[in-house]
């Protein structure tokens, strides 16, 4: 709820899963939307290991692309086989949680093995009732991703993807006096990137990218009924860059995000929560232009049927670039989803999603329009099927504009649990 100033641009993946996992409601739940929905005969029982339980899966898909390299003109289109392990082992004590979650994204191209990559990624969590009123959760997490070619933030054409480090850490201590929650949060992550190699065997140096973050945050929440809260909120981060260039001097810079807003659930087929209010992020180095204006976070979910849920969501949050010349950009999205759930076992699925994004320094304004369509069969509760359709369309405007493309993305997976 504290906002994602302080996220890396190259993280902010559709699936990426939250490093803190989110607060027990203090409103009354009396909605289950479609993706949350459990069905018993189809869950999975895991394996017993004392007081754990391990959850092993693995997810196999293949994927054909249209335009893997993002480029306007010479598409290069080809396809993948995507493999994605993972185990996750979860505690299953009556009080206090312990959970350890480990992934791994494997892909092997058809015809263009320079873009075969093997990422991972690591989170251990913890969850802690001090007493009945207060909560203390910590996480770590430790990633190592390749950029997507499709990213914002691609200013050269390396011959293999750019590969980068993250490893963090937050923490959230939660209080509740009666109707009155008070929280507080910390978080740190550091970056780190490798330098690409170009065509002509030049080096594209990412190392201005490697960067420390630090953000602290305060929430307070009032419960005025059972289905209503009002809360307010304020986060300062703090971002410190190892290196700068000619081109792109440090990128250090102080920022805050100010929110005020509601959470709600009433007895009608809806729910949400809204925050509003004021975003600035100030540069050390007077060579770049400080980001700020209207902020906001908000999802709210329309209930017209037991098997239908309607999600919108919307977020204004400032982003670091790793554009040469532009500290950071104002970025802007917008989206709206619907699932449908059809006799227990398919669930289809549909989003439509925009994302503004204005840089500093630069005159580039970006806009990227995405679509995604999705069927999700459940054979057993052993296995799944799921067969989808991604489109993305980006545009670029301004004299310092870069590029504007159209990909298309179509996948069938095979899911297996145990």
């Amino acid at each position: 709820m504290l906002g994602s100033a302080m996220l890396c641009p190259q993280l902010l993946h559709a699936q990426e899963t939250p490093l803190l996992p989110e607060e027990k409601p203090q409103i009354e739940t009396r909605h289950t939307a479609v993706l949350e929905r459990v069905q018993p005969g189809y869950v999975a029982p895991g394996i017993p290991l004392g007081g754990f339980r391990l959850a092993p899966s693995v997810e196999v898909t293949g994927i054909h692309d249209d335009n893997i390299f993002g480029t306007q003109d010479d598409r290069v289109a080809d396809s993948l086989l995507r493999i994605q392990p993972q185990l996750a082992l979860q505690s299953q004590w009556a009080r206090n949680s312990l959970s350890l979650d480990a992934k791994g994204k494997v892909d092997r191209y058809l015809n263009r093995s320079t873009e075969n990559i093997a990422d991972y990624s690591v989170t251990g969590r913890g969850v802690f009732d001090i007493n009945q009123a207060t909560t203390l959760t910590t996480a770590i997490r430790a990633e190592g991703i390749h950029q997507s070619r499709l990213s914002q933030d691609i200013f050269s054409q390396t011959i293999k993807p750019i590969y980068y480090t993250q490893q963090s850490g937050a923490v959230l201590l939660a209080h509740d006096f009666n109707k009155l929650r008070l929280s507080t949060t910390a978080r740190v992550a550091r970056f780190d990137f490798r330098d690409g190699q170009l065509a002509d065997g030049s080096i594209a140096d990412y190392q201005p990218s490697d960067n420390m973050s630090y953000r602290v945050g305060v929430r307070a929440s009032y419960a005025q009924t059972p289905s209503i809260a009002w809360f307010t909120s304020a986060s300062y981060n703090i971002r410190r860059f190892r290196t700068g260039s000619i081109e792109t001097p440090k990128r250090d810079s102080n920022g805050f995000e100010l929110l005020a807003g509601v959470s709600f659930e009433p007895a009608a087929l809806i729910r949400g929560s809204i925050g509003i209010g004021y975003i600035q992020q100030r540069f050390r180095l007077p060579f770049y232009n400080d980001l700020g204006g209207l902020g906001f976070n908000a999802t709210v979910q329309f209930f017209p049927t037991q098997l239908t849920t309607v999600t919108i969501r919307g977020n204004r949050s400032v982003l670091d670039s790793g554009i040469p010349g532009s500290g950071g950009y104002l970025s802007t999205q917008g989206s709206i989803q619907v699932d449908h759930e059809w006799l227990r076992q398919l669930i289809l699925s549909a989003s439509l999603g925009y994302q503004d994004s204005r840089f500093n320094n630069l005159d580039r304004t970006d806009g990227r329009i995405s679509a995604k369509a999705s069927a999700t069969y459940r054979i057993s509760r052993y296995a799944g099927l799921k067969f989808g359709f991604e489109r993305l369309d980006q545009s670029s405007n301004g004299t310092d504009r870069y590029r504007a493309f159209k990909d298309n993305r179509a996948t069938i997976g095979l899911t297996l649990t145990r």
